[in-house]
């Protein structure tokens, strides 16, 4: 086992330890933005792809080898991970507190419905629970400033709670005193966004198949102006990496589409969206992309050309 780092001395240094679960682009970002305001980042990554222990040293992340080091030197968790895997990161943080004499701060800032979140909070007992999302893309330094997302946040306790001045670092609003409800906001806002993509994603595959792809975008710019023109290409090419992830989240969407909107007649619409971004993952090319490592789907023609070969060998095989 390496050296483990000298704890009482990296809490001297710092406001804080916070432990992050896991280092994908989003976690490695909130790291990053916690440490250039002089909080010390855990995590335990020892179960992750290379990609993410890389982020995570990139990041300047202390990592740890056990889920108990960090729970029991963490002042307070951030889950960040994707949806599918939530409810067993928070199993395997509340295995690994098991109600030790440590205090237990627990922030899960997943894309989950407001009934996962609430199935989620029902593993902790005696723990400081934190309902969170983010809003917008990871955060980042440029020119000379730091652009960050949204983190809305619901229940008895907030991110300032713990350490005040930190909700301010992160771009915290506390939205409302009961669980749930800043997962709710996660759902309906991917909606717009990812629920976006998909629709245009199956737009310009198909005007691709039939021959009238530049016409597509000439007519979006034309008609709908510049910026309805670039929302439609960073929707399209910015989703390869992510497809993956974003199957769960389209299916925890229309769960809460069903159970908190009251749309069950109309069930089926992100249903339908899960099973675009899952043809995208696994019945394509781009697949294989990685944010930071793009050789595919960089392009609209591009993406458009790698889901009508999927399509097209998925249709072969059903014939």
């Amino acid at each position: 086992m390496a050296d483990l780092p000298d704890f009482d001395a990296l809490r001297g240094r710092h406001l804080g330890l916070i432990g992050v679960i896991s280092m994908g682009d989003m976690g490695s970002g909130v790291a990053r933005l916690l440490m250039a305001h002089n909080y010390a980042v855990l995590t335990n990554v020892s179960d992750r792809s290379e990609d993410t222990k890389s982020r995570a040293l990139s990041a300047g992340a202390v990592l740890l080898p056990s889920d108990e080091l960090l729970v029991d030197h963490s002042d307070l968790i951030l889950s960040i991970v994707p949806p599918a895997e939530a409810y067993s990161t928070a199993e395997r943080v509340v295995k690994a507190w098991d109600r030790k004499e440590t205090e237990l701060v627990y922030a899960d800032l997943n894309a989950v419905s407001p009934s996962t979140l609430l199935s989620i909070s029902s593993l902790f007992t005696g723990v400081k629970f934190i309902d969170g999302s983010i809003l917008g893309g990871p955060p980042s330094f440029v020119d000379g400033s730091w652009t960050k997302p949204i983190i809305p946040t619901s229940g008895p306790f907030s991110l300032s709670d713990i350490f005040p001045g930190l909700g301010e670092v992160l771009g915290e609003k506390q939205i409302s005193p009961e669980l749930g409800q800043a997962s709710g906001l996660k759902m309906v806002f991917a909606s717009l966004s990812k629920g976006y993509a998909a629709v245009a994603l199956q737009s310009v595959t198909t005007a691709h198949q039939l021959g009238v792809l530049p016409e597509l975008l000439e007519s979006v710019n034309e008609l709908q102006g510049e910026a309805a023109g670039k929302k439609l290409e960073q929707a399209v090419t910015g989703l390869a990496p992510k497809a993956g992830r974003w199957v769960r989240e389209m299916e925890e969407i229309g769960k809460t589409h069903r159970e908190n909107g009251n749309w069950e007649e109309w069930e089926g619409i992100f249903e339908a969206a899960a099973k675009v971004y899952e043809l995208v993952a696994k019945g394509t090319v781009l697949g294989g992309e990685r944010i930071g490592k793009r050789e595919r789907g960089t392009t609209v023609e591009g993406v458009a050309e790698a889901v009508g070969e999927g399509l097209g060998r998925r249709k072969e095989k059903e014939e």
